[in-house]
């Protein structure tokens, strides 16, 4: 009897330790973003490695290139990036949820500027 209660206790644990692994949407890939600004739409791409809930990677576009750190929760990222501009360090921090696989929508709010709506599409 302590034998099959022990099994069942370890298969528990075990399910509940894969669930938990697969807890996090995968936002790993090339992502296009269309982002909203007062005088024009912007773009850039932002390039993501996936371990676990940890992100990392870059983002591109008129701008420059940065490294980007962040952490998903669920379905949504959370990142952030500094961009020198003319020897000012600009901060952004992003948030963005999946609205399927391949699709995500989101705000970037840039320190200083305000917020600014984007949506993504994962590159295939």
């Amino acid at each position: 009897m302590f034998r099959k209660l022990l099994a069942s206790a370890v298969l528990v644990g075990v399910a509940a330790s894969v669930a938990a692994a697969s807890a996090f949407a995968d936002f790993s890939g090339k992502w296009s973003l269309n982002i909203g600004t007062p005088d024009q739409a912007r773009t850039a791409v932002l390039t993501i490695e996936q371990k676990g809930d940890s992100v990392s990677g870059t983002t591109e576009s008129e701008l420059g290139v940065a490294p980007v750190k962040g952490v998903v929760k669920g379905d949504s990222l959370f990142f952030g990036f500094a961009l020198d501009m003319g020897g000012q360090q600009i901060v952004i921090n992003g948030a963005a949820a999946l609205k399927d696989k391949d699709n995500l929508e989101g705000a970037l709010d840039v320190s200083g500027m305000g917020g600014f709506p984007f949506t993504g599409a994962r590159q295939k």
